[in-house]
């Protein structure tokens, strides 16, 4: 039991030591890092790093020292490893974004990218330090760095690193969609309570995906505000409200809540028209603004032709004419925005989607 007690006091004095020393020598070899390597030189954020294939350098302990202190090579290894681990894990947190802010695939990628180029650094500096475990076969407490796939242990370490690498990019194309997928499935099961599913549709639902990739900069609270206010018609597990007066009632609540223009970018990205109608604009080298004001007219229209739905069930003719207005001074306004070549060639390309039943379109189309 003694021999415990005195085993634990002097690790624990040798711990001391090396936060001394490592703090010190942190500060010495990061001048001397900064003046000879080029990685260590970069400012910026650490995706623009990634992306030029670079990455700064790891720092940690200094080996002469740790071992003049009397550790053990096994001790060394063990103690550097955890540093590098400890940094790396640091490294990464900052590719974690919040649910409210930009999380699609193109995000996904990045993250997936940092993991691989952290990992490479971990395993090049490891290998600096402690010789090329490929070679030597590695040792134990650096095995689950080099060896990452314990479970296909018949492959070589170079093949092992490289199928990780293959599988980690092979996410790319398949979490975001497989999450969206189960979002129902979980939901449904009831296995969650009701505000777990509700925060469980907020990250992972269509709905939320759609949200973020509109090309808006939300807050956590407008974010969630925006969800809650569109929820009823785009995520609800009844299906679609097919109901006029719902539909216009949670568009005005959005433009209330987010603007008129940050709401219309929302709308558009939520219109299965809107893709064909985009791609159509961009033919003509159209920039996003103009393709922009040009859906505002489509949608404005669209809930004028909502408005002569609802006089139409008091006053048919008076409603019919209200809808046909509508539609004329859509042709209009776009043929003297665009030109009427183009105009048409848009309207063509919109009116090619079938509206979905969440447009004030697909609401006319219904007889809802």
């Amino acid at each position: 039991m003694k021999f415990k007690i005195i085993l634990a006091l002097s690790l624990l004095l040798n711990l001391v030591a090396i936060c001394y020393l490592y703090t010190t020598n942190t500060a010495n070899s990061t001048a001397t890092t900064t003046a000879t390597d080029p990685a260590a030189q970069l400012s910026g954020d650490s995706a623009t790093q990634i992306d030029a294939g670079l990455y700064q350098a790891y720092q940690h302990s200094d080996l002469k020292h740790l071992r003049a202190m009397g550790l053990s090579d096994k001790q060394v290894r063990m103690l550097i490893l955890q540093e590098l681990r400890a940094e790396n894990a640091a490294r990464l947190e900052g590719f974690v974004g919040q649910y409210w802010q930009a999380n699609n695939v193109d995000a996904l990628a990045q993250q997936i990218e940092a993991k691989i180029e952290a990992e490479r650094a971990l395993r090049d500096t490891l290998g600096r330090l402690f010789g090329d475990q490929e070679q030597s076969g590695a040792d134990k407490s650096l095995q689950e760095t080099f060896s990452p796939m314990a479970s296909e242990n018949f492959l070589s370490i170079r093949d092992q690193i490289a199928l990780r690498e293959y599988q980690l990019r092979g996410q790319k194309n398949t979490i975001a969609a497989e999450l969206a997928s189960r979002v129902d499935e979980v939901v449904s099961a009831k296995i969650l309570t009701e505000s777990g599913a509700l925060e469980y549709r907020l990250r992972y639902s269509s709905l939320a995906t759609r949200l973020l990739s509109s090309g808006v900069i939300f807050t956590e609270q407008s974010f969630r505000d925006s969800y809650m206010a569109l929820s009823p018609i785009y995520d609800s597990q009844q299906g679609y409200a097919f109901d006029a007066n719902t539909l216009m009632a949670q568009r005005d609540k959005l433009k209330q809540l987010m603007g008129h223009d940050d709401a219309l970018k929302i709308l558009a990205n939520l219109d299965n028209r809107f893709a064909l109608f985009k791609a159509a604009g961009e033919r003509y080298y159209l920039s996003e603004a103009q393709i922009l004001a040009a859906y505002k007219i489509i949608s404005d229209s669209e809930e004028q032709m909502i408005e002569g739905y609802f006089v139409r069930q008091t006053n048919p003719q008076q409603g019919i004419q209200m809808i046909r207005a509508a539609a004329q001074s859509r042709e209009e306004k776009l043929a003297a925005y665009l030109g009427q070549d183009i105009s048409r060639s848009l309207m063509r390309a919109f009116t090619r989607a079938r509206p979905d039943p969440t447009t004030p379109a697909g609401i006319l189309l219904s007889g809802n």
